[in-house]
């Protein structure tokens, strides 16, 4: 007898549409009713093409197939609708058993349950539930509702609306009530945005959010209607740079507004934005200001050649220039106006510009060189050669130089160890300000045998991205700086010298730690949490007493990696401190700001931009500004 094969439960492929019909439970029934309404159709139409002339016989015919007809088509409806929750019922069946087997971990999905079980316990409510959709889907505009909100009945309209939270329709006195609450979220939301940008660009201006000085706020004003002013007036010269500092930062600055801030008897002019100054604006300033000895265009681009020939001729009293971006000035008229500028020039800078080449700096050292001063020259690719800046110690006298800035160069190759020792032996007993930023080629030599030997009057230096310094080299070349230099440093940007750590610092604050005002560590990455904790920590307290004390014990003799060793440091004091940079420093954390923040009476400006550990939480004083974390700035 052939064995009769059983059912393994695998079926052939379907199609989507043709999966989906069967899970919803949808059949054939609405197909059949859609027939046969096309069936009668095109018989009532063949059966009046026929016969356009009604006979009773035919007429009490169409009347007697007619209430057959409506019967069918009113029942059509109603045997969909039981067929659909039929299979609406059975899938409902099927779910509730797979998940009563999964439960009890039966993977056929028995429950233990019959089929009638569930029809007694669910037909009733899911009858109910259709019935009640249906109903629902039934309600029109214009009918009678009960508000969900109020309770009170209304008629629904087009403009009723349905919240979704209560289930059903507002009446209009309720939707004008939703309809405020909402505005007034949306205007709160509006008005905490504009705060927090408020609060945020103060931060980045290193201010606070205060109420402003009447005074402050006339000059805002000005400002805002600059080009309405015909002439300001007698303000003070303290007000006339405050309004232009607002006007360069908001690039306002340009030729119609140019002639408001020039006067006779203006001896300093600073302009710190000039892009969108003209050639004539710029000429207008050697002809308005003839007795000007002090002279600052940033962002010049468009002071050319022409301009410098009249400022050759009119500004004969000029003892300092500084000019930003000045790179349509050409090589041959740079040499011209040295050679032949009435003006005694004692400070000179210039920045940003590739046509200030080996020629304008000679002539600039042969002609001006013996009398200056001041020096900044920053990123001239026309000096691309060592041989260039040895000039420098060649025809500056000694005991001249104040200032002196040589950074980013051309090549970081061209500033090397000799040529600086060399430079700072000449000029370095009167050096004030130091600025090497960008001179990656200086090492740990640079240090310890040019700053430390030949730099007693130091009091400014800035070292950024000079990052072949080490922490030995930088502890033994500050030991030696300690001994010429008595007076301490005022400024020290010490950023991304990434090979600096917790002994170089420590013998930084040392030695200045009375001084020093202004102080940037920023990407110092190799200092470590347990150093700032102990040089704002008291010397009496009980945990350096016992680190002390573990030490002199000899905690440490075992020891062999470095990074194990424990070290002893002395509590430092800032009484002069008002600015801290130390950003992307990971160890920085909310303990160590509020240290900070006690120990530092004066700081009142903290970065902190990249140190994650430092959040909202870190207890500081209200005067304190802690710029940079990633909450205030949100």
């Amino acid at each position: 007898m052939p064995r009769k094969p059983r059912s393994s439960g695998v079926r052939g492929p379907n199609s989507a549409l043709t999966e989906f019909l069967r899970n919803e439970g949808i059949t054939d029934a609405f197909r059949e009713r859609q027939n046969r309404q096309r069936q009668e159709s095109e018989s009532g139409t063949n059966e009046h093409t026929a016969s356009p002339t009604s006979s009773p016989v035919a007429s009490s015919r169409r009347s007697s197939v007619t209430p057959q007809r409506s019967a069918r088509r009113s029942s059509s409806p109603d045997e969909e609708e039981l067929q659909i929750r039929v299979a609406g019922r059975q899938k409902r069946r099927a779910n509730r058993r797979m998940r009563n087997g999964s439960a009890r971990g039966d993977p056929n999905g028995d429950s233990g349950s019959s089929d009638d079980d569930d029809d007694d316990d669910y037909s009733d409510a899911d009858d109910l539930d259709i019935n009640g959709d249906l109903e629902d889907n039934h309600k029109k505009y214009g009918e009678e509702d009960m508000c969900a909100e109020c309770g009170n009945p209304f008629t629904l309209s087009v403009y009723s609306r349905f919240v979704e939270d209560l289930k059903g329709y507002l009446c209009e006195d309720c939707n004008e009530e939703l309809k405020k609450r909402e505005k007034n979220a949306r205007r709160n939301e509006l008005n905490a945005r504009k705060r927090r940008k408020v609060l945020a660009s103060a931060l980045l201006d290193k201010k606070t959010v205060k109420i402003p000085k009447l005074q402050d706020v006339c000059i805002k004003v000005i400002t805002q209607n600059i080009n309405d002013v015909e002439a300001l007036g007698d303000i003070g010269q303290a007000n006339m740079n405050k309004i232009l500092r607002i006007l360069s930062k908001n690039r306002s600055l340009d030729d119609s507004t140019v002639s408001l801030f020039l006067n006779p008897s203006l001896k300093e002019l600073e302009f710190w934005d000039c892009s969108n100054v003209g050639s004539h604006s710029f000429n207008q300033i050697a002809a308005f200001c003839s007795q000007l000895e002090s002279l600052t265009l940033f962002m010049c681009g468009q002071f050319h050649n022409d301009n410098l020939v009249y400022f050759k001729d009119k500004l004969q009293n000029l003892s300092k220039l500084s000019l930003d971006g000045p790179f349509l000035i050409s090589n041959p008229m740079w040499q011209d106006f040295f050679e032949e500028a009435e003006c005694q020039i004692t400070q000179f800078e210039v920045r940003n510009t590739h046509r200030f080449g080996s020629d304008a700096f000679l002539t600039l050292m042969e002609k001006r060189g013996p009398h200056l001063t001041l020096l900044k020259l920053l990123r001239l690719d026309g000096l691309d050669s060592t041989e260039v800046y040895e000039l420098i110690p060649h025809y500056i006298g000694s005991s001249q130089l104040t200032e002196l800035e040589i950074s980013y160069p051309h090549r970081t190759d061209i500033i090397t160890d000799e040529l600086m020792i060399h430079i700072l032996a000449i000029t370095g007993e009167s050096l004030t300000y130091l600025n090497v930023d960008g001179c990656s080629a200086l090492t740990d030599e640079f240090f310890k045998e040019g700053v430390s030997k030949f730099c007693p009057r130091l009091e400014h230096i800035s070292m950024r991205h000079v990052n072949q310094l080490t922490d030995e080299g930088f502890v033994e070349g500050f030991n030696e700086f300690a001994v010429i230099n008595s007076g301490g440093l005022v400024t020290a940007d010490l950023t991304k010298c990434t090979g600096l750590g917790d002994k170089a610092i420590y013998s930084l604050f040392n030695h200045s730690s009375l001084t020093l005002v202004d102080v940037s560590l920023n990407s110092l990455d190799n200092l470590t949490k347990d150093f700032l904790i102990q040089i704002m920590t008291n010397d009496e307290s009980k945990t350096k007493r016992l680190l002390k004390q573990a030490i002199e014990d000899g905690v440490n003799d075992n020891v062999e990696n470095e990074d194990e060793i424990q070290n002893y440091y002395n509590q430092i004091e800032f009484p002069l401190l008002t600015r801290l940079d130390i950003g992307f420093v990971r160890c920085f954390d909310d303990e160590v700001a509020s240290k900070f923040s006690d120990s530092c009476s004066r700081l009142t400006i903290l970065e902190v931009f990249g140190d994650n550990k430092c959040t909202v939480r870190a207890k500081v004083r209200p005067d304190l500004l802690l710029i940079g974390r990633q909450g205030d700035l949100a």
